[in-house]
């Protein structure tokens, strides 16, 4: 069976459930967010993360090349990205300020 019919039946049967105490702010977008994301995760890793939309759009590439996650349909990713963008952009109390080079060390 193909993974995107495997995606989009998880989506639908999440999308169908009452909504649950996950602290997402509910704006439009919030019921993707939580179908696709809570599906492999908890809600509470997506909350922790601050970015901008290339921000989310990386993180979502790298779980699709990396963690397996299926391709979103393009106009479920948009509203994910635009959700994700507005409600959890980074701002002076999310992410920590990233580490100075030197201190980095190369992942190979």
């Amino acid at each position: 069976m193909p993974s995107s019919f495997f995606a989009s039946a998880v989506v639908i049967l999440l999308l169908g459930q009452p909504a649950y105490a996950d602290r997402l702010i509910d704006a439009p977008g919030v019921n993707l967010v939580r179908g696709h994301c809570s599906a492999c995760h908890s809600l509470d890793l997506v909350t922790s993360q601050r970015g901008d939309r290339r921000y989310w759009l990386n993180l979502i590439r790298w779980m699709q090349r990396t963690q397996n996650l299926w391709q979103i349909p393009t106009a479920q990713e948009e509203e994910i990205l635009d959700y994700l963008a507005v409600h959890y952009a980074e701002s002076q109390w999310g992410r920590r300020p990233n580490l100075p080079p030197q201190l980095v060390r190369a992942i190979e």
